[in-house]
């Protein structure tokens, strides 16, 4: 019995396209973290907090932690493109089932580039 807990603990929720059903739960706060590729211990926290979508154009903001400065607050204007949140640096798709979400994907800042994953919080 402990096997299948241990089985079932490590189920990985699928990445699914974004769809027009999908809109509303985007809307609200995501928190997560972004790792360098070249320097992989390099890992700072991101927020994204999506505001309004309206024809799969999306309006918010993200905030993105820095190790020795402050942290930066951007707008985030994207959309979603081809099943995919696409702008302000990153590129995301979506992990949704069993009553959680996260947005995951890669990010390229001129010559900084890596992974950013998300869990939604509200």
């Amino acid at each position: 019995m402990l096997f299948w807990a241990s089985v079932i603990g490590c189920v990985t929720i699928p990445v699914k396209p974004i769809t027009q059903d999908d809109l509303p739960d985007l809307k609200g706060k995501w928190k997560g973290f972004y790792r360098d590729r070249i320097t992989p211990t390099y890992v700072q926290s991101i927020e994204l907090e999506i505001e309004d979508i309206e024809d799969f154009k999306v309006k918010g903001k993200t905030i993105w932690s820095h190790a020795d400065r402050p942290a930066t607050s951007i707008p985030f204007v994207g959309k979603i493109e081809n099943g995919r949140l696409i702008g302000g640096y990153i590129n995301l798709s979506l992990r949704k089932g069993g009553g959680k979400m996260k947005l995951e994907g890669e990010y390229r800042i001129q010559q900084w580039e890596g992974t950013v994953s998300m869990n939604k919080i509200n």
